[in-house]
């Protein structure tokens, strides 16, 4: 008996550990020269600092990514915003790309600690006041943000947002996974076997893009390697975990907001861009017919159209 437990702890260890230190020891994990440069780190207290990417001249606009995610995801919508005469921020927030990492306290993690660390970043760049645009997550942390610091907030963009609406994330293997205390494990472990790695995060893409045809070129081997940096699953799991999406307060915001949607979101559901817009008083609400959770990649030019002009009538200027 000792001999065949002693020979099933030995395969259990071998199924745990074996995979992951064959893709360390042969190189199979994801390409790293696929990460795209760093921008510059801005020290924002606590020995944390944040990573920014900037693009363009003008007035701020400072873009708030969602989970698992990165200032780079942004990229096409970034480009097309600075074109019109913006100075465009994106930065990967605490626990993603290449930003700090931090300890995990059941305060951190959390919508109002992006907040607070949004706020940290403003402060070090000197930036007393901001348009803000939200994606998915980020629209949360923007919600905060605004609500906590309306007079930082020149006008509010939320992209495919959450809201107090969002469905729970348990209908699929992956929800169960972060729902689940072991899910940073989990998650780790699939994503130090190449061929876990791609199937998960192919299904993952499917449904953040709607379609497997939507999904751009090298999109899943560029996501891989970018969820591959240290601690990223982790925070993935916690942020997922402390939500608490029921308990936000939309209606209390004070500031101009625009609610961006797309009709074929599998993320983010229309009706929770619905019921913010009934939430916020006097906001806009446009829907993107077929759009998905993606709008910034997939429909980066109308998106930039659509917040251009929405700035721009903040600033009186003629709307081109």
């Amino acid at each position: 008996m000792r001999r065949i437990l002693l020979a099933m702890a030995t395969l259990l260890v071998a199924v745990i550990f074996g995979p992951p230190l064959a893709s360390s020891l042969f190189g199979l994990g994801p390409d790293v020269s696929l990460r795209p440069s760093p921008g510059r780190l801005i020290a924002i207290g606590n020995d944390m600092s944040i990573n920014v990417v900037e693009v363009g001249t003008g007035a701020p606009v400072v873009l708030v990514h969602g989970l698992p995610s990165n200032a780079y995801d942004w990229a096409p919508f970034t480009q097309a915003l600075a074109a019109r005469g913006y100075r465009v921020i994106a930065y990967d927030r605490v626990g993603y790309g290449y930003s700090s990492r931090s300890a995990n306290t059941s305060s951190r993690y959390t919508l109002e600690s992006n907040a607070a660390d949004l706020r940290a970043l403003l402060d070090a760049l000197n930036l007393p006041r901001v348009a803000l645009v939200g994606w998915s997550y980020g629209g949360g942390v923007a919600q905060e943000f605004a609500s906590q610091s309306p007079e930082r907030v020149s006008r509010l963009v939320l992209v495919a947002s959450v809201g107090p609406a969002q469905p729970p994330d348990d209908s699929d293997a992956l929800g169960t996974i972060l729902s689940s205390p072991v899910g940073g494990f989990i998650l780790n472990w699939v994503g130090s076997v190449p061929p876990l790695a791609r199937k998960m995060t192919q299904d993952a893409l499917v449904q953040a893009f709607s379609r497997t045809e939507a999904i751009p070129k090298g999109w899943n081997d560029y996501a891989r390697v970018m969820l591959a940096f240290p601690g990223t699953m982790n925070s993935f799991m916690w942020e997922a975990q402390r939500g608490r999406y029921s308990e936000m307060k939309p209606e209390a915001l004070q500031v101009a907001t625009l609610i961006l949607q797309g009709t074929d979101d599998r993320s983010v559901p229309p009706a929770v861009a619905d019921d913010l817009h009934r939430r916020i008083k006097g906001s806009e609400l446009v829907t993107i017919p077929g759009g998905c959770h993606m709008l910034p990649v997939v429909n980066a030019d109308v998106l930039a159209e659509r917040v251009g002009n929405f700035l721009a009538q903040a600033h009186g200027e003629a709307i081109p």
